[in-house]
């Protein structure tokens, strides 16, 4: 089944990650996604071996590019 932007569930996924004890930051794949998405290519393949983190990097990916309202509390969590 597949999860869809502007969904909350992928950034509380990604949010309850982030605050885990061992955590690697992947974001700067947000920078080789970007010619991508500004080149409008509707659909990206993320290849990577078993346990190597495929889920959490596309909760951060949708995380990234949806469009949740900002809380206005001034946490940038």
């Amino acid at each position: 089944m597949g999860t869809y932007l502007n969904s909350i569930t992928p950034y509380t996924l990604y949010k309850s990650e982030c605050l885990s004890a061992y955590f690697v930051d992947k974001t700067l794949m947000l920078r080789e996604l970007f010619p991508y998405v500004s080149a409008g290519n509707r659909h990206i393949c993320i290849t990577r071996p078993r346990r190597f983190g495929k889920t959490i990097m596309a909760n951060m990916i949708s995380s990234f590019f949806q469009k949740i309202p900002d809380s206005g509390d001034g946490k940038n969590t």
